[in-house]
């Protein structure tokens, strides 16, 4: 992943590392990153700003910036316009990095298919069109039945159970839901990255500082 412009405008921070014992701090200088960005809510109702985008399987976010935009350095605004701030743990993983992850959480292939909990089957009656009756994925317990009219005002019954949804398939859809992101239009690409460059210009630098408690420990 390309070293983002992004940081280049923002202002230094002088952080405390730690003090020695006649009080005297040692600092090392870095970027201070802590200034973090958010997009307005509302702005989201703007549809001419975003579009949806499906991240595909193991796409980086520099390769998907270089894909919209013909420049990585611009990842950042997708990181950003899609509030992602833990990359390793909001950004979807490859199909086989998800396996991985299953198998170590659940303790291999066996633990992957074990049942992680159970859900209802999206159910319609017969009329003309027909009538939703319950909705599906809802989450009921192994032994939940449902039973409804075959039409309004019928007295014939008939009934469904519950599915079952395996440790892997439950993680599979929590990942594909971080696939599900939005991305800027690309000719408000440069405009973005201005204002983002100008507010970080007027940001003074600042510094941290490592305190003693009463007890005489630093921290």
């Amino acid at each position: 992943m390309a070293f983002p412009r992004y940081f280049q405008q923002f202002p230094d921070l002088n952080y405390a590392l730690k003090m020695n014992k006649a009080g005297v701090s040692k600092y090392i200088k870095i970027k201070d990153y802590f200034k973090l960005l958010t997009v307005r809510s509302d702005i989201y109702r703007e549809d001419t700003l975003y579009t949806k985008y499906v991240i595909k399987d193991g796409m980086r976010p520099d390769e998907i910036s270089y894909e919209i935009y013909q420049d990585e350095q611009f990842y950042w605004i997708l990181l950003q316009i899609n509030d992602i701030v833990d990359y390793y743990n909001q950004w979807p993983l490859s199909e086989n990095e998800l396996k991985n992850y299953v198998y170590d959480k659940y303790g291999g292939a066996s633990g992957a298919g074990d049942i992680h909990h159970y859900e209802t089957v999206r159910t319609e009656d017969t009329a003309t069109p027909p009538n939703l009756l319950l909705p599906g994925n809802l989450t009921v317990p192994k032994n939940y039945i449902f039973r409804y009219p075959t039409y309004p005002g019928s007295t014939v019954e008939l009934s469904t159970t519950p599915v079952e949804v395996t440790n892997y398939t439950y993680e599979r859809r929590l990942n594909e839901e971080k696939s599900q992101i939005f991305i800027l239009d690309s000719k408000y690409v440069f405009d973005y990255d201005r204002e983002v460059r100008n507010y970080a210009k007027k940001l003074p630098d600042t510094e941290s500082f490592v305190a003693i408690d009463d007890l005489g420990s630093i921290y």
